[in-house]
């Protein structure tokens, strides 16, 4: 080879040398960088108070309160009576201050001259009397100085030849148990059956 053809041989490689090592330098396979973002995520969760209002019922003291036979005087108005049948008729004074409440029937016991409870005779509830006594059983609030009302029915016709007792005075209660309101007849009466009629307490 002449020394013309090896001095371009050489030439040529050294050209192919310096462009592969430009290659190179301007096409580096860049450096991956991976960055990882970690987000943190906070959750705020809201306390939720429920407040539980207790249901509260306001009752009036006179709708609580019964009455009671040591706030009443008891007194008897009168009798009167026709065809065989008698009724007498008393009234219950409050006298202590404030309000009570009567309600449905009293409890009469039947008493002689000396106090003692008369025996044999029964007392039952009853609507069937003369006004204002014959309403049905209702509540009534009583103020200090008011009255309630109580009307007896009795037979006062002998049976055969067996003696009708006298009742000089009752007692009269709102509740079994409680403190008796005495009333006096100025004139006794005699039933003669063993059977009376009460009404509900009315207004007196």
């Amino acid at each position: 080879m002449s020394r013309t053809a090896r001095n371009f041989v050489l030439a040529l490689v050294l050209m192919i040398v310096v462009v592969v090592a430009g290659y190179g330098v301007h096409h580096r396979t860049p450096t991956t960088t991976t960055t990882t973002t970690t987000t943190a995520t906070t959750t705020t969760t809201s306390a939720t108070t429920t407040t539980t209002v207790p249901t509260s019922t306001t009752t009036s003291p006179a709708s609580l309160t019964t009455c009671r036979g040591s706030q009443f005087t008891g007194t008897n108005v009168g009798s009167q009576g026709a065809a065989g049948t008698g009724y007498d008729t008393m009234t219950l004074t409050k006298t202590s201050p404030g309000t009570c409440v009567v309600d449905g029937y009293p409890l009469v016991t039947l008493l002689d001259a000396q106090g003692a409870p008369i025996s044999g005779f029964n007392v039952a509830g009853a609507t069937d009397l003369p006004a204002p006594a014959s309403g049905p059983p209702v509540a009534h609030t009583i103020s200090a100085g008011q009255r309630v009302g109580v009307e007896l029915r009795y037979s006062d016709i002998p049976i055969g030849n067996a003696a009708c007792p006298t009742v000089s005075q009752v007692d009269v209660r709102f509740v079994a148990g409680d403190q008796a309101v005495p009333v006096t007849f100025t004139y006794p009466i005699q039933p003669c059956e063993g059977n009376l009629a009460v009404s509900p307490f009315y207004p007196g």
